[in-house]
């Protein structure tokens, strides 16, 4: 069989391709010069940081990074962190899948206006919210600890949980759920052993998003822990800003060690991540 000779591309072809490879490289650009700055800058003495901001350090201060860990105890502020989120995730998921297995499955009284209250609740703004929330932690004596707060995330990320893991489960079969009621499974059982694996992007997409948002919250972490030994990475890393000068160079070695988990994180993920949400909008 004869194939066609490939057509030459035309130069408005080539042009076009010209631009948005162009477009791609200045994107990329962009969106990784922060990071080799902020890598660059960890590196350099406070000195050299304000005499040369942009460019690359002349003798290569690898001590920052070392007195980030014990100065600073940037340790501490990682595990603190780490403890929070996955206290937060824990709770979020466990609510959230149940709710909204819940929505999907069963039939009820009120069950639209349940789903209308619980999405409104995402046209709330966290922030009026601050003093009842002190006022019932403080009346519960989860005021100060990580489990106070990490039920606070759980409940802030709730509503956008629900939502999207709704999406997921009514695209499951109903076959699926009805042979595993034959065999005897109850309701949570289902939930685990069967839609659990069939809608893993949801659940992942649910985890990262809201991870992030756990990971990097600064004001209810500020509000709602008491104890300095109790602080999380954003409120550890004002540690960093004294009223004479900031410690720059340290403050960006410690940003660059808290980061690493976030990208890892993320690198593993982002595939499911990616699918779970491009899944998730057409369901």
């Amino acid at each position: 069989m004869l194939r066609r000779a490939a057509r030459p591309f035309s130069a408005q072809t080539v042009w076009k391709m010209s631009l948005g490879h162009l477009a791609l490289a200045f994107a990329v650009v962009q969106a990784m010069w922060p990071v080799v700055w902020i890598l660059f800058g960890s590196l350099k003495s406070r000195q050299e940081f304000y005499t040369n901001p942009w460019g690359m350090p002349r003798s290569w201060q690898f001590s920052n990074y070392s007195d980030a860990f014990a100065i600073a105890r940037v340790g501490d502020y990682l595990l603190n962190s780490l403890i929070v989120v996955a206290l937060g995730l824990v709770i979020l998921l466990f609510a959230a899948a149940t709710t909204a297995y819940a929505l999907a499955r069963f039939s009820f009284p009120g069950r639209d206006a349940v789903s209308v209250i619980i999405l409104a609740t995402m046209m709330i703004p966290p922030d009026i919210l601050t003093i009842p929330l002190f006022v019932v932690l403080r009346s519960l004596g989860l005021l100060g600890g990580f489990f106070g707060l990490a039920f606070i995330y759980a409940a802030g990320g709730f509503g956008m949980s629900v939502f999207l893991l709704r999406s997921y489960f009514l695209a499951v079969p109903v076959e699926l759920e009805e042979a595993a009621v034959l065999e005897g499974a109850s309701p949570l059982r289902i939930l685990v052993h069967v839609i659990l694996p069939l809608t893993l992007p949801g659940f992942l997409a649910v985890t990262i998003i809201q991870a992030m948002g756990m990971w990097n919250d600064l004001y209810l972490a500020f509000v709602f822990l008491r104890d300095p030994s109790s602080a999380t990475v954003p409120l550890g890393l004002l540690n960093f800003f004294h009223r004479e000068a900031i410690d720059w160079p340290r403050l960006l070695a410690a940003l660059s060690i808290l980061t690493l988990p976030v990208l890892v994180f993320y690198s593993l993920f982002q595939r499911r991540f990616v699918e779970g949400l491009t899944s998730g909008a057409v369901k």
